[in-house]
């Protein structure tokens, strides 16, 4: 009797295993071939707003600060060169919605109000902003794009060592 059961109960789940995976055409979605794209054109479309020490701006074309730091980084380990667009944050938010660009960076908080509108990496870093309050910092990429979130976020959770970002914070914010 349990050996008929376990057979009775090892069907249906290997049904189910076999009809999940045949649904699975590639994974991670990535229904606009961002990342495929991105190696393609060889270029890293990136927003970026000023938010010091996160991001800051000067006269050259790259920006400063630790995102725009690990934004190249980020870039040089796809191997592809970053093409930089400075703009209001609400053109980049629409340029990101419209595929326009790649990712935006700008010292995101985790609850930003475009959270709805567009992806974001995981929480990457975690800072008191205030007495008793965190300010948890994230980056903004093309909606649904997950093949793209998912390389980023891969390279952000190998530098996720807050030790590494407090010194480079600390500089950036010196006048």
């Amino acid at each position: 009797m349990a050996r008929l059961f376990r057979v009775l109960t090892a069907v249906p789940i290997a049904g189910l295993l076999l009809f999940m995976l045949a649904g699975c055409e590639q994974w991670p979605a990535d229904p606009r071939a961002s990342l495929a794209n991105i190696h393609e054109r060889g270029t890293l479309r990136v927003g970026v707003v000023e938010h010091v020490p996160w991001v800051t701006l000067g006269d050259d074309t790259a920006p400063g600060g630790l995102e725009g730091q690990l934004v190249a980084e980020f870039a040089g380990q796809l191997g592809v060169d970053v093409d930089w667009h400075r703009d209001g944050v609400e053109q980049q938010i629409e340029a990101l919605k419209n595929f326009e660009l790649d990712l935006l960076i700008g010292g995101f908080s985790a609850a930003n109000p475009w959270q709805a509108e567009v992806a974001q990496t995981f929480v990457y870093f975690s800072e008191h902003s205030q007495p008793g309050a965190l300010a948890d910092h994230v980056m903004l990429s093309t909606p649904g794009e997950n093949a793209l979130l998912m390389e980023l976020e891969r390279f952000l959770f190998t530098r996720q060592d807050p030790q590494r970002y407090r010194p480079h914070l600390h500089e950036s914010r010196q006048p």
